[in-house]
């Protein structure tokens, strides 16, 4: 689908914003600005020495990242600079496509936006097999809502996508299972929650996961996550958190638990680093590594955990 949509952004063309398309949210209004590793940390000889929760912290919001542009990316320049295939009488809803990228491709892909009576937007992007047609085949992959009373810089909704049914109709997508995002932004940073259900690579696993994250347009914030993981691969899983604070000079801490499953008692760790991102400070509740630093030296001077 991505491919798809980044092919019609440049075949040029002009959209416009009649339909509902101007509040539709960017993936640089929704994505995390986490400060990333300096040249001196990115040498091959620290790599091992990254703070493991800084690591952990910049893979979530890497893939969160992926996930953000995948999807609102395409759609937001496809509606903005393609003229759309079809418009109803009122010019409150229209359609882009929808298009294939050869005639070996078992869909075809378009956009969808509507005005709602109610002051929301609706939009969707939505696929047809080959032969069907947009009235009576067209499934929706993924969709979204703009929330009423949303501006180009100031907004809410949620949007969800459906790697199931995408997979169903074209099984070169090899991921399953569901992701969404409920955001909302302003002119001085944005807040999301992004959910993960049963998703993963078809044959390989699925995961279930929450992430939460607030995060200024300057560069700090914050990011909860949690997720199913059998930690000590007994064949339970057990519940798993990470709050993950920084500043935007870099320099952060996070704060865990491992729980329930079949751990007798709740686990806790703490860590925090510099703005080389190397471990300033560490310590857990059941000392699987030796203790390292001072706390009084975090960024963060006492420990947050997520909230059950």
């Amino acid at each position: 689908m991505a491919s798809l949509l980044l092919n019609l952004v440049a075949c040029g063309g002009l959209g416009g914003d009649d339909y509902g398309t101007d509040t539709l949210p960017t993936e640089e209004q929704l994505k995390i600005n986490m400060p990333v590793a300096s040249d001196a940390a990115k040498s091959p000889e620290d790599l091992d020495d990254w703070a493991m929760f800084y690591e952990s912290t910049r893979n979530v919001t890497e893939h969160v990242n992926g996930m953000i542009t995948f999807v609102l990316g395409s759609v937001y320049l496809v509606t903005h600079t393609q003229k759309p295939s079809w418009v109803d009488e009122d010019k409150t809803e229209a359609i882009w496509g929808p298009y294939s990228d050869s005639g070996l491709d078992p869909v075809e892909t378009g956009v969808r936006v509507k005005k709602n009576d109610d002051g929301t937007i609706s939009w969707a992007v939505f696929q047809v097999p080959n032969g069907g047609t947009v009235e009576q085949d067209a499934v929706n992959i993924a969709e979204g809502l703009v929330d009423a009373g949303s501006t180009r810089t100031d907004a809410s909704g949620s949007f969800g996508v459906d790697f199931s049914a995408a997979n169903a109709l074209d099984p070169a997508v090899n991921l399953v299972g569901g992701w969404s995002v409920d955001y909302a932004y302003d002119s001085a940073g944005v807040a999301a929650v992004a959910t993960a259900t049963d998703y993963g690579y078809e044959g390989f696993g699925t995961l279930n996961a929450e992430y939460a994250y607030d995060e200024d347009y300057e560069g700090a914030g914050t990011m909860d996550l949690g997720y199913d993981k059998d930690v000590n691969w007994s064949g339970t899983e057990e519940w798993v958190t990470l709050r993950s604070r920084w500043q935007a000079d870099g320099m952060g801490r996070g704060d865990a638990t491992i729980g329930e499953g079949d751990i007798a008692s709740e686990i806790t760790a703490s860590e925090c680093w510099g703005t080389d991102f190397l471990t300033s400070f560490w310590t857990d509740s059941a000392g699987i590594y030796d203790e390292v630093g001072e706390e009084s030296a975090c960024a963060f001077a006492e420990a947050e955990f997520v909230a059950e």
